[in-house]
């Protein structure tokens, strides 16, 4: 039997969590790790991202559900972290979660099934519950399969950080996650369009994690660290280009972040590309609304209520 499958034949499931600064929500998430109905082992690693590592919370583990926590020693940052995890485990399987999310109980049991019925199947997310703090958003998954295409055009919910459970093969194939972005945002997702262009992406349907909006994080960067991040990953994904849609969805997100951040000018001339590449999507036009004297928040408010993000 490989060192990769417990004693019930199922794959060992390596959950990596970084973290900083937020004890009692990580241990709030790490219960809903421990607490899954997988009847194969998890190895759940605590990444400390520059702060100590915590040993009590190895306390946490149970039979089949060992803990362990150490200090991101690779790049500070979130990539880094997720990369120091993924070098840190052994994990057939490797999920990521964030520090404040939480996992139901069936979660990892039914990726595992899926990934198990579908050989070239990479990478699978859940549908998710967003936690808005006045209300939850219950956001099922749209389909089973998640394109390139689909990726590039639209973020997707489902394919959220705290819903990924990859084949540790996948890495080799699309590679790791990249410590160069700038500031570590949008990490996963330039992962899974990398991933998406060599394999097969998956969702299971179901609604199975729950994803706070109502808090903050350390890693959340912001706006003109996304701007920086998206202009970065326009230039390392080309194919962006080859799509009006996905072209001008990103220069609308970009164009949205800078006004919100009061760069007028750059925002008006992003929006303004936007919309000459699409006019019909609605992003371009989010971003002249940030530009506009409009709350920004209330023009997020708006894109929820149509069901797109701009972030």
């Amino acid at each position: 039997m490989s060192t990769d499958e417990s004693a019930s034949g199922l794959p060992l499931v390596s959950v990596v969590i970084p973290t900083r600064g937020r004890p009692e929500l990580l241990r709030e998430t790490m219960a809903t790790i421990v607490g899954q109905d997988y009847a194969g082992e998890i190895d759940l690693l605590v990444v400390h991202d520059q702060e100590e590592a915590d040993p009590s919370l190895a306390d946490l583990g149970q039979e089949r559900r060992s803990v362990r926590s150490l200090t991101n020693e690779g790049k500070p940052g979130l990539a880094g972290a997720r990369n120091f995890g993924l070098r840190n485990t052994s994990g057939e399987i490797v999920a990521s979660c964030d520090d404040d999310d939480l996992w139901h109980p069936e979660k990892i049991r039914k990726q595992v099934d899926l990934l198990q019925q579908e050989p070239r199947m990479l990478a699978v997310g859940t549908g998710i519950r967003l936690l808005m703090g006045d209300r939850d958003v219950d956001w099922p998954g749209r389909s089973e399969r998640v394109t390139h295409q689909r990726l590039l055009r639209n973020r997707v919910k489902e394919l959220h950080s705290s819903t990924l459970a990859m084949r540790r093969s996948a890495f080799a194939k699309a590679g790791e996650y990249d410590e160069d972005l700038p500031h570590g945002y949008g990490e996963d997702y330039d992962w899974l369009l990398r991933a998406s262009r060599v394999g097969e992406i998956g969702v299971v349907t179901d609604v199975l994690a729950d994803i706070r909006k109502d808090v903050p994080s350390w890693f959340r960067g912001r706006s003109l660290n996304t701007a920086d991040a998206l202009e970065y990953m326009l230039a390392k994904h080309p194919d962006f280009a080859d799509d009006r849609r996905a072209y001008s969805r990103v220069l609308g997100q970009i164009a949205y972040a800078r006004g919100t951040a009061g760069e007028r000018k750059a925002a008006a001339r992003y929006a303004g590309r936007a919309l000459l590449t699409y006019p019909l999507a609605p992003h371009g036009w989010l971003g002249l609304a940030s530009i506009s004297g409009v709350d920004p928040q209330k023009v997020l408010g708006v894109a929820r209520v149509f069901g797109r993000g701009v972030s």
